[in-house]
């Protein structure tokens, strides 16, 4: 099998984490890749970085081609559409991808990060790092936050945070309300993880985008769940379509244990209680975080579960051997007969018709159980 990797932004952050995972198809018997070239007619494959897919001049070069765009985006769904298959980084995206495409491959984006598993030790300051971008750090405020400051109480702590600070810039210090805690910035390269990550003690990866205004949430969700459980028993939560457990597996390539928000890619990479911990609310996160400042041993324990688990599940050998068994099976272009109802799942929006007709139906449920 020919497979041809290729884009026009070579530098791109995405870019330079997927090439080195993708290369080790070489690995393969019978597989070879080749990077950022124009010949498709010589490839059975061809994977186009979502940033620029040209599926139509692929198509036109080979029409047997199987063509791929990796990690699309909506700004480029246009130029996406009519791709064969497409990789989605988590179970996030491949919800959201299933709108427009029938054939979708997971395969997480992380580094592959060159340092040895932790030896952890007792230690003061305890350091907890956190690696992203600076949405999902900016998400820790406030459960992780509160979580953090309590946890203070009983440790001396340091934050650690890696994203692109140079671009983006780094929150004030007052943004997380962390009186007693050091906040150490550390601008991303590419080595960054082994010179910095491979350091902590904990990793934290928050996942959920809390809501603008949560109890107006939770009172326009009233009329759906009263007759089911109390309204205060349902979690509202929010993440991004390109969530990615790729920050997960970071910190499990070095045996760190890590504490994550409960999105789906989240509770893929983590047995809660096992390997890691997840946490939504304040006294979650703190659960987590206290069980492993308070243990070497577990965090020792965890870490190398953790480790494990990625190994057995999500190590480039594994997720390019599920790729190529993937590709395999696929079926050529003219053999393919999805066809999506597309303005039902990707224009349905409710009306307040709609809207209305659902509380009419909900007032008539109410009336039955009052009988």
């Amino acid at each position: 099998m020919r497979i041809l990797f290729t884009t026009g932004a070579r530098e791109s952050v995405s870019t330079q984490l997927n090439a080195p995972n993708y290369a080790r198809l070489n690995d393969l018997e019978g597989v070879t890749i080749d990077f950022y070239n124009h010949n498709y007619a010589d490839y059975d494959v061809v994977l186009f970085m979502g940033y620029d897919p040209r599926v139509a001049e692929a198509r036109n070069a080979r029409p047997s081609l199987k063509i791929g765009v990796i990690d699309p985006r909506p700004v480029g769904m246009e130029q996406a559409v009519g791709a064969d298959f497409v990789i989605a980084n988590g179970l996030e995206m491949q919800d959201w991808l299933a709108d427009y495409f029938e054939n979708i491959f997971i395969y997480p984006i992380y580094p592959q990060v060159n340092s040895s598993r932790r030896k952890h030790a007792q230690s003061s300051p305890l350091i907890i790092g956190y690696h992203g971008n600076k949405v999902h750090l900016a998400s820790a405020v406030p459960y992780l936050t509160a979580a953090l400051d309590a946890l203070s109480r009983d440790y001396n702590l340091e934050l650690w945070v890696v994203y692109d600070i140079r671009s983006l810039g780094e929150l004030p210090t007052e943004f997380f309300q962390l009186k007693n805690i050091k906040i150490r910035y550390f601008q991303w390269e590419q080595d960054v993880y082994e010179r910095v990550i491979s350091k902590v003690d904990i990793g934290v990866v928050p996942n959920l985008i809390p809501l603008k205004n949560e109890s107006w949430s939770r009172s326009y969700a009233i009329p759906f769940s009263p007759y089911v459980s109390h309204h205060e028993s349902d979690y509202l939560i929010r993440f991004k379509n390109t969530t990615n457990a790729g920050r997960i597996y970071v910190f499990s390539q070095l045996a760190i244990p890590v504490v994550a928000g409960m999105a789906p890619s989240a509770v893929q990479a983590i047995q809660h209680g096992v390997n890691g911990y997840l946490a939504f609310g304040a006294g979650g996160w703190y659960h987590g975080l206290k069980n492993l400042a308070d243990s070497v041993e577990l965090r020792q324990q965890m870490g190398e579960l953790l480790y494990a688990s990625f190994q057995e599940n999500f190590s480039p050998g594994v997720l390019n051997q599920r790729l190529v068994r993937f590709l395999t099976d696929l079926p050529t272009r003219s053999s393919q007969k999805w066809n999506p109802p597309k303005k039902v799942l990707v224009s349905y929006k409710p009306s307040g018709f709609q809207t209305e007709k659902m509380k009419n139906v909900f007032r008539k449920i109410k009336c039955f159980f009052s009988l």
